[in-house]
């Protein structure tokens, strides 16, 4: 217990560190403007599938909306802080759970410190949606131990509105309403009532209340050509670590609490829910993309307390500090990032006032969020990551690019 208290409060130290550093050498991350260039669009009174051409599920955006509604031209690192706080708000709710486990304090505490670094570690330090995801799951997961399947399902629902790769969750949540407590009907019809709601709600909304073609919301959600690349490209064996590697040092303490899925069905499932969510990294191996495996990875942890042993607190402090040390790292190879960012920002303001119609294509598309700049082909194209403007293009629109 000694080493469990001394080892929580050396990785609250680290995590605040952590967070103090990657807030004041944030920079715009390569998804940010399309994720953030949305929720100000929305804020601005745009309609995402009818006035925005977008490939993704809008909660997150209306989410982030909000905080141009609170605060008077935000800046990027409000974002990011909301970010840390959904971060924050999924430690929480893990502790929750494992003190419903039966957990003490201790190692609970352990756990969402744990998870928090890992998640910072996974790309978690830039704006993502695989970090709402995190949170939706958990939250399911605590009411669907507290038996309220109703907000079980609205909760996984959301996980899929924040993202369409949230829609894996449904298999291993449905098997364990059923293992945790039976498949009575009652149980089962509040979890597809809750489920369905969400659902009902936004085609409700975009359908019929904002007149969207349901062949051109189905069409734009479908991600046509998105990830198409990636599949078809030859993946380097650097690449493939640099995605893996935090999510492989998670899975190394797991064989030390004696896992055995045959013997323990509720194990089972949470293995089963590892391997679907490792689905989207045949598509693409960013490490973001394995935080949708951390909710089971460490619900593994929690469910398995009784082999939490001084062994398992040592190899988990282990793969701690080397993912620690890995973000720290990462952390100040790109701390100068954002300063050249501004500079660029700045260089351009001359050419494009603030607020002007460009189309930024490439790397240089930080400038919807640093300049300000409003996309001029929203429905037809949007923020579409491969979009590349042809001559034809640029004779009707401006297109700025760093070449």
């Amino acid at each position: 217990m000694k080493l469990l208290r001394i080892s929580n409060i050396f990785w609250t130290l680290v995590l605040v560190v952590l967070l103090y550093l990657s807030i004041t050498y944030a920079f715009i991350s390569a998804d940010a403007p399309y994720y953030l260039s949305i929720a100000r669009d929305i804020f601005n009174g745009l309609i995402p599938y009818k006035d925005i051409f977008n490939i993704y599920t809008p909660a997150m955006m209306y989410l982030n909306s909000m905080i141009f509604r609170i605060f008077d031209d935000p800046g990027y690192h409000y974002f990011l802080v909301f970010q840390y706080v959904l971060i924050l708000l999924s430690s929480g709710f893990l502790y929750l759970i494992c003190r419903k486990l039966d957990l003490d304090k201790l190692k609970s505490a352990f756990l969402g410190l744990f998870l928090f670094i890992a998640v910072l570690s996974s790309d978690g330090t830039y704006i993502n949606l695989e970090v709402y995801i995190l949170l939706w799951v958990l939250l399911s997961f605590w009411f669907l131990i507290n038996k309220q399947f109703f907000w079980t399902g609205i909760f996984l629902a959301l996980s899929f509105f924040s993202k369409q790769y949230g829609i894996l969750n449904f298999l291993p949540f449905f098997l364990l309403v059923g293992v945790y407590h039976g498949l009575k009907k009652r149980y089962l019809i509040n979890f597809i009532v809750g489920a369905a709601l969400p659902l009902l709600a936004f085609l409700v909304y975009f359908l019929l209340i904002e007149n969207v073609s349901f062949m051109n919301l189905i069409g734009q959600l479908s991600g046509s050509g998105y990830g198409q690349s990636g599949v078809s490209s030859t993946k380097s064996i650097f690449s493939l670590i640099a995605g893996f590697k935090v999510f492989l040092l998670l899975i190394f303490p797991l064989f030390f609490l004696r896992i055995n899925p045959f013997k323990n069905k509720i194990d089972g499932i949470l293995i089963i829910g590892i391997l679907v969510n490792l689905i989207p990294v045949l598509i693409k191996n960013f490490p973001h993309y394995f935080i949708l495996t951390y909710p089971y990875i460490f619900l593994l942890m929690a469910k398995n307390y009784k082999n939490f042993d001084k062994k398992f607190l040592l190899v988990s402090n282990l793969m701690l500090v080397i993912i620690s040390v890995l973000l720290f790292l990462r952390i100040f190879r790109y701390k100068d990032v954002y300063a050249e960012q501004l500079r660029v920002a700045e260089k351009y303001k001359n050419e494009y006032p603030v607020s002007s119609e460009v189309f930024l294509s490439g790397k240089i598309r930080y400038l919807y969020i640093l300049n300000n700049y409003h996309n001029p082909v929203l429905k037809e194209v949007g923020y579409d990551y491969d979009f590349s403007p042809d001559e034809d293009f640029k004779k009707q629109y401006p297109v700025l690019k760093l070449e």
